[in-house]
C-alpha cells in the first residue's frame, strides 16, 4: 500500500515537471507522452493520468518553434498525438479569450491559422510515426482509459 502511494505521488511529481515540454532530457523516463496544439486538453489529461500513477509528459505544438530533439529519441509507441475537431478547438479558445478578458478577433482564434496549426501537428504525429487520439467531444476519463489501454499493451523495458 505504502508503495503503491508513493509510486503515485512520484507520478503527480513527474508529471508536474514535465508539462508543457518542460525538461525534454528526461522524456525517456515518461510512461507517455501527449502531443497537441493548446487547448487539446494535453494538460488535464497528464494529470489525470498521474493521480492514476502514471508518468506522463506533454508537448504543445507551435508552428514556428522548433521540436526538440528529444521528442524523436522517445520510444515512438509511448508518445501519442492529440487530435480534435477545429470547430470544437475554435471555441474552446474563444472561451479561453474571454476568461482572459481579450476581447476582438486574434491570431489565437482566426480560422486560418488554426487549420494550420492542425495540419502542422498533422505533419510531426506522421514524421514521427506517432499514434494519434481524437479527443472532440471525449470526456478526460474517456481518453485516459484509451490510453492506458494503448500504453498498457507494450512490452515493459
Amino acid at each position: 500500500l505504502n508503495k503503491a502511494y508513493f509510486d503515485r505521488v512520484a507520478a503527480i511529481e513527474y508529471t508536474i515537471a514535465h508539462d508543457d515540454g518542460q525538461k525534454p532530457e528526461n522524456w525517456r523516463q515518461a510512461e507517455v507522452l501527449l502531443l497537441g496544439v493548446s487547448r487539446s486538453g494535453k494538460t488535464p489529461l497528464c494529470l489525470y493520468l498521474s493521480v492514476l500513477g502514471w508518468k506522463a509528459a506533454n508537448l504543445p505544438l507551435v508552428p514556428g518553434l522548433e521540436l526538440p530533439e528529444e521528442l524523436f529519441q522517445v520510444d515512438r509507441r509511448r508518445v501519442l498525438g492529440l487530435l480534435i475537431e477545429p470547430g470544437q478547438l475554435l471555441a474552446f479558445r474563444q472561451q479561453r479569450q474571454q476568461r482572459l478578458g481579450v476581447s476582438g478577433p486574434s491570431s489565437y482564434t482566426d480560422p486560418e491559422k488554426l487549420y494550420a496549426e492542425v495540419e502542422f501537428a498533422r505533419q510531426v504525429y506522421r514524421r514521427g510515426g506517432f499514434a494519434t487520439l481524437d479527443v472532440t467531444d471525449k470526456p478526460i476519463e474517456s481518453t485516459a482509459d484509451e490510453i492506458i489501454r494503448l500504453i498498457s499493451r507494450l512490452p515493459s523495458d
